[in-house]
């Protein structure tokens, strides 16, 4: 018995001093902003700001998605523009960095191209998108003002 409790306790010390990776995902990001736009033809267009979890104290990473859904409310594709921003709080910011990415839900639909920028305080990206014929150009951007709000 006194084995058996020995063994225990330094099982549980050794398990105390071990490092177990974690995963950055484990830290859910904020959805900010959500906003829906019915088309005439009846498809939709969602978009969603969210701010990342981890965050520098000079600076912001966010990102906003533009997803298409088709009249039936079914997801046909999103493009996500990824946006890092360094702020001095009540003067000024400045983008640093974007980048795009496409998702295609929808077998009917074909991407084309993207492209993704900063100018000022303002991260963008342009997608192409072919669906039943049809391509689409839609862009979606993200910004930071002077306080480190994205917006």
């Amino acid at each position: 018995m006194k084995k058996c409790l020995a063994f225990l306790a330094v099982a549980v010390l050794v398990a105390c001093f071990c490092v177990f990776p974690v995963s950055a995902q484990g830290s859910q990001d904020v959805l900010v902003s959500r906003t829906e736009d019915v088309l005439d033809n009846g498809d939709s267009v969602v978009i969603e700001l969210y701010e990342s979890a981890a965050q520098l104290r000079t600076g912001k990473n966010g990102y906003k998605t533009l997803t298409y859904y088709n009249s039936g409310g079914s997801a046909i594709w999103a493009v996500t523009v990824n946006g890092s921003f360094t702020y001095n709080y009540g003067v000024s910011s400045t983008a640093t960095g974007a980048s795009a990415v496409v998702e295609i839900f929808n077998s009917n639909a074909t991407y084309i191209s993207k492209n993704a920028y900063t100018s000022g305080n303002t991260a963008t990206a342009t997608c192409t998108v072919r669906y039943n014929t049809v391509s689409t150009t839609r862009s979606v951007s993200v910004s930071c003002d002077k306080y480190g709000n994205l917006y």
